[in-house]
């Protein structure tokens, strides 16, 4: 599965041609999207609910310095110059990235006592495989990197990418890997998607040392599952809309496409997929919906009145969880597949640019 960026200045980038997100020209899935979304439009005021007392299952998150685990544990973290601005679980470790403030980041694999049991250097956030026995990163030397039982010893560079480019341009950072768990091993075998920041269509590094592009227009990759299915943008129209879909690695080609909704992580099961709109500015998405993987279809949606969602994550059954701003707090809101939602713990007063919250992909 794929890791998202949670800083706010990676939410704002969203504006640059290959990465502006929005809503407007039609779906090929079938039937009228538009009309489907406000049939089961499930919109929010500033304080769409009441607290829960208890953390759904299958809930992991940071926020204040503290791992919320998914089984209701809370493991105080280890303090850095800058907050962990994105993380995933790797063989039931956190691998937490934060900004080193200079160019590149450090990863940290911390247990699950809140110890760092390994760090280092990288030029992009890890991206964890569905099992999550594998990870995925960009080496500062650009090499696409894996790692299946530690960091250290058990890995391999499936290739390399060109890490120059203009000004703070991030010339390619990792989308998803699929396979595992040992990248070495041919038969276990590991593919490594990437995406560039410069315009270029994205690549795929596997353990038989091809590299290639993942398919004619393909300029983004959000997620990706071992049964050969990615989520991705293939097209930028002279709008902005960005146009997408499930795409099939076997046949390459996109199983249904949308212009409506921007397609991006693909929910545990295979049977979801979380999208935002297709263009936004500022920083974040004004909704967010839970589409059917099947058809395309929209099954349930959040807009927050008056705010915006900064970052979104499957959780292991199968809820959306996201956090919200109002304009003058933060809210983390988990929403069913029917659109239904409940938000986890009190909201935290902040400001619209530095969420609390730092999600967990799995």
């Amino acid at each position: 599965m794929t890791i998202k960026l949670h800083s706010r200045i990676a939410a704002a980038a969203v504006i640059a041609p290959l990465a502006v997100l929005a809503v407007g020209c039609g779906s090929d899935s079938g039937g009228d999207s538009d009309d489907a979304a406000s049939d089961s439009q499930t919109t929010a005021s500033s304080d769409p609910t009441e607290p829960t007392p208890t953390q759904p299952a299958g809930v992991d998150y940071v926020v204040d310095g503290a791992w919320h685990q998914a089984d209701g544990d809370v493991v105080k973290l280890p303090k850095n110059a800058n907050p962990y601005d994105s993380a995933v679980i790797w063989n039931d470790q956190l691998v937490a990235t934060y900004w080193d403030g200079e160019v590149y980041s450090i990863t940290d694999v911390i247990d699950d006592e809140g110890k760092i049991v390994d760090s280092f250097a990288s030029a992009s956030s890890p991206a964890v495989n569905e099992a999550g026995t594998t990870i995925a990163w960009i080496g500062t030397d650009g090499s696409v990197m894996t790692a299946w039982g530690n960091a250290k010893d058990d890995q391999v560079s499936m290739g390399k990418v060109d890490l120059a480019a203009p000004g703070e341009t991030i010339a390619y950072f990792t989308a998803a890997v699929t396979g595992g768990p040992n990248c070495y091993e041919v038969k276990d075998g590991c593919v490594v998607h990437v995406n560039s920041g410069l315009g270029d269509e994205s690549r795929s590094f596997d353990s038989h040392g091809i590299n290639d592009i993942i398919g004619r227009g393909v300029t983004k990759v959000f997620d990706a599952t071992d049964d050969g299915t990615l989520s991705v943008i293939t097209e930028v129209t002279d709008d902005l809309d960005t146009c997408g879909g499930l795409f099939d690695l076997v046949d390459r080609t996109l199983r249904w496409k949308t212009c409506d909704y921007q397609v991006q992580q693909i929910s545990p099961d295979g049977g979801l997929v979380a999208a935002p709109q297709s263009q936004y500015d500022g920083l974040g998405p004004t909704q967010l919906s839970i589409l059917d993987a099947a058809s395309g279809e929209e099954t349930g949606r959040y807009s927050p009145e008056g705010g915006f969602i900064a970052t979104w994550a499957w959780t292991t059954e199968g809820q959306l969880l996201f956090d919200t701003y109002d304009g003058a707090n933060w809210h983390l809101i988990s929403m069913a597949t029917d659109g239904s939602i409940t938000e986890i713990g009190d909201p935290v007063e902040g400001d619209d640019f530095d969420s609390p919250f730092t999600l967990i992909e799995h």
